[in-house]
Formats: C-alpha cells, structure tokens, sequence
C-alpha cells in the first residue's frame, strides 16, 4: 500500500519543520513548499493526497492557491486544509469560497491537524488522478496560468459588478432586461436569449433576438423555456405571457433558420424555482464547464435585477393608477396636464384635453347596483382608451368623471375626437352582470392650450370643466 504524502505548504520554516516531524512520525510522506508559486508547482506535478496551506504566503496566498488547484483537472479533487493564524468569520468564509475542504487556526492542538488528516485520507480513498505535467515543466507555464484565473476571476467579477449597475439605474423592466441580457451576451455568444419568471399560477416569459432568426426558432426556444418553466414548477400555468425584444435595429445578414443547442440556468429562492435564465445558438453547445456554472451565478443576480426593475414599475403604477379602470389617477393625470402645457409651450403647439362626464350616474348606481356601475365605469374606460390614439392618455379623474389629454391637437380637431367619444359610448349597450343592457350617455367639455382665458394647466382645467357644465346644461349627451 503506497504511503500517503502530504504537501505542506508555509513561509514560517518552524511551522514546516513541526508540521513535518508530526505527520513523518505519524507515517506520512511530506512534501514543503515555502511560497503559494512553489505550492502549486509541487501540487502540479508531484503525487500528492492532501495539501495543508497557510493563508498568508509570499507571491500567492492560500487562497490563490487553493482557488488554482480547483481550477486544474489535475488537482481539483486534491483535498485542502487552509491553516490561518485568527479565527475569524472573514477567513473562514473565503477559505470555504476558494474550495477549502477544511479551515483550522494555527493555535488548534497539532493533535487536532493530525485527527483531521487521517479522517480526511480515510473517508476519500485515493483517486486515479490525470496525467500530472512534467516536473521540468518551466515556470512561466505555471505563470500563465495563474494569471488566466485571475484574469478570468476579474472578467466574471467585472461582469457581476456591471449587473449590479444595472440594478442601480431604477431604469423600465425592458431596458433593464436589455442591458442584462447584453451583459450575458459578453459570457455567451447566444442566438436568442431569454428570461422566465415564475409565479404562483403564471408564466412571465421576456425572449431576446441578438440578431435575425427565423420565426419557427423563435417559436422554438419559447416551446422550451416554457417546458422548462413548467417543469420546474411541478405542473401548467393558468397564465402564460411572452413579450419578444429584438433584434437590434439595423441587423444585417439572412436570419438563422435553426435556434441549434438550448441551455437553462434555474434561479433557486427559498427551495423553489423562482425564475430561468435561458440562452441559444450554436456557441451553447460548447459552453465549458466553468462557464456553466459561472452562468448559473450570472442567472441568479440577473433575475434579482430584471424582477426588482418590474417590482419597481408595479409600484410606480399602483401610485399612479386607478385601482378599478386602471386608468390613470387624479394625481397623475393633473401631473400629465402639467408637463404637457410646460413641454407645448417649449414648442408653441396646442393641445386639448377632454372632460367627460357620465350622465344620470347615480340612477345607474342606484337601479342596478353600484357592481353594475363599476362596470359601466369599467368598460367605459376601455371605450375612451380604444377611441384615442396611442399618444394620447386618460385618466379617472373623479368618480364618474373622466380626462383625456390630447396633445398636438387644436381645439376642432379636439371636439372631433370628443363626438367619437360620445357616438360610440350612446351606441353601446353596456352589460353588467346578468342585467340588461344598460343605457349610457356622457358629457363632453372641451378645452384648449393656449387660447383665450387659458394660460396654464390650472386654467386649461377649469375650462374644461365651464364646457362640461355647459354640456350638462344643455341637456346632456353633448360636446359642448
């Protein structure tokens, strides 16, 4: 049976010498190293069973140099004692970060190392090992590859931080989500890209383009991320959403026909898989296996990023929006007015804005039931919505009293838009529930910046209110 031999390496020569004495008496083979570059050197190339290594060595620390043999095929399985001079819960973390097995300080009882050693020697048998580099091996080899690990731990510690600036930039979800994606992209060559997020009941899907593909590879990576996603998650979701991103404007060349090799990295939160970070294209099949799990870090911050950004616009919603037409609030809406009479008169344009009134509302409240008339309000808020033009924003501006803000429009063109308003919500039969259909008509006033006794967001409003007034006035059912 071949002795074990053990690789102890320290700068102090009385450590060494003690350490050595101990396990030689003990029957153990010894070898010595008095800097981290000679450590890995003879970790490299000599047959060794375990290594003990102090933290604090010339040229490498035992950090470096346990992060180094973990990296090397050769030695990744070679087990570790890091041996430290103060106890303290900084040393233990990152000796067990850079792939320790074990941490000792150096005031332990040597009885206490040596226990540790044979329990480490007998519960792993030796294990057939690769081929180790010639002893000869010159030591600007060994030079090279440290300074690989080191420049690939700064790239992954520069890719992280980026993330990280990101998550400080408060910016939308799908900006956010763009600059996240761009960040794995620097890691992955990917064709499409992709995030999941899973809830309760429902699937958020955000898929990526990072340059032409073919509408059946789109459909494709969809198909698997939402397997995966489902999967995952023990059983189908009620609700499945996908938003497609890309790809980037101006993009040359025939789009790829095929996605070609799919790859997922779950995001892991309290024992349940809260999200998928997914990626695709002909580089996915020849990721390295230190990329996967770099990936798999890159996947966790990423989904940490991407959901606060969409937390954060929830949010920002709830503030501004109306809880039962999702339309905007009174606050927001008087904020909207405000900005755009600032931003019109930058540029000497019109704008208009619409009041509109539900008439004889409370006879709808009060013969069908305020339910029925939260879905008259409902639905004629999408009526309002559907009517304007995408520039163009509403909002609730109190009970049954709506706003429209119109910019670049003048004042005909504003009471052509608000008689559109009014024709199609008299032509519609509103339905609530298991009633009939219930008659609606509404008021329009209409008011227009700049114009006479109108000069600012205050002013603009109460006209629009005198109009609406006057619309009441004049038997309801009216612009006015």
């Amino acid at each position: 049976m071949t002795t074990p031999r053990i690789l102890i390496a320290d700068d102090s020569p009385v450590v060494v010498t003690m350490l050595s004495k101990m396990l030689a008496e003990a029957g153990f083979g010894v070898a010595e190293a008095r800097d981290g570059m000679e450590a890995v050197q003879k970790a490299m190339t000599e047959d060794v069973d375990l290594v003990i290594l102090d933290v604090m060595m010339p040229r490498l620390n035992g950090y470096q140099v346990c992060r180094l043999l973990r990296s090397e095929p050769a030695t990744r399985d070679l087990p570790v004692v890091i041996l430290t001079n103060r106890d303290q819960a900084g040393d233990r973390f990152w000796g067990l970060q850079t792939g320790a097995d074990h941490y000792l300080t150096k005031d332990a009882p040597p009885s206490e190392l040596l226990d540790l050693v044979k329990r480490v020697l007998s519960a792993s048998p030796r294990p057939a090992r690769p081929p180790r580099p010639a002893a000869a091996a010159p030591p600007v080899d060994l030079l090279s590859r440290v300074n690989d690990l080191l420049d690939r731990k700064l790239y992954e510690a520069t890719i992280l931080s980026e993330i990280g600036r990101v998550a400080r930039s408060l910016v939308q979800p799908e900006e956010t989500f763009l600059s996240v994606m761009g960040l794995v992209g620097r890691v992955v060559d990917y064709t499409v890209g992709g995030m999941a997020f899973l809830d309760v009941d429902a699937l958020d899907m955000v898929m990526h383009l990072a340059r032409p593909v073919s509408p059946q590879a789109v459909e494709e990576a969809k198909a698997r991320l939402q397997e995966a996603a489902t999967r995952d998650h023990g059983g189908p979701f009620t609700s499945v959403r996908t938003h497609v991103v890309g790809p980037p404007a101006g993009s040359a060349g025939a789009p790829e026909a095929a996605l070609g090799a799919f790859a997922c990295f779950q995001v892991v939160t309290h024992q349940a898989v809260a999200g998928i970070l997914a990626v695709g294209g002909g580089a996915v099949g020849r990721l390295e296996p230190d990329t996967e799990r770099f990936l798999v870090t890159v996947a966790n911050l990423a989904h940490i990023v991407v959901e606060n950004s969409r937390l954060f616009e929830r949010v920002q919603n709830l503030s501004m929006r109306d809880s039962l037409t999702e339309l905007y609030n009174h606050r927001h809406s008087i904020d909207l007015v405000s900005n755009e009479v600032q931003r019109m008169g930058r540029y000497q344009e019109n704008f208009s804005v619409l009041m509109i009134d539900v008439d004889h509302f409370k006879d709808i409240n009060d013969r069908h039931g305020h339910p029925a008339g939260d879905a008259v309000l409902r639905e004629l808020a999408q009526i309002i919505k559907d009517t304007l033009r995408t520039v163009d924003a509403v909002g609730r501006y109190g009970g049954e009293e709506f706003i429209a803000i119109l910019p670049h429009t003048a004042y005909d063109e504003a009471r052509l838009t608000a008689e559109r308003v009014r024709v199609r919500v008299a032509s519609r039969g509103f339905r609530a529930g298991m009633t009939p259909p219930i008659p609606v008509t509404v008021s329009v006033g209409v008011a227009t910046y700049p114009s006479e006794k109108v000069d600012s967001a205050n002013t603009l409003i109460r006209e629009a209110d005198l109009a609406l007034y006057r619309a009441k006035q004049g038997g309801r059912n009216r612009v006015a």
